[in-house]
């Protein structure tokens, strides 16, 4: 499961870099100048798929403590 929460970190990341990069770039695709290209949103997707990953992945245990505590009790 610790491989799966930093999978999700690391989309996390890459959602960072595809908003910033799609900042930076603009809507030079876009047929009308104001829509919403989309930017902030893979920001902010990627901020909570980080922070949701770096959580899940800091709280949940390892398995060598697991295996430890089956063996002390």
């Amino acid at each position: 499961m610790r491989a799966l929460f930093g999978l999700l970190a690391l989309c996390g990341l890459a959602g960072i870099v595809a908003g910033i990069v799609t900042i930076i770039h603009g809507a030079g695709t876009a047929p009308f100048s104001y829509e919403n290209y989309g930017g902030p949103g893979a920001i902010i997707g990627g901020l909570l798929l980080l922070s949701v990953g770096l959580y899940l992945l800091s709280i949940w245990p390892r398995s060598e403590s697991r295996a430890r505590t089956k063996h002390h009790v």
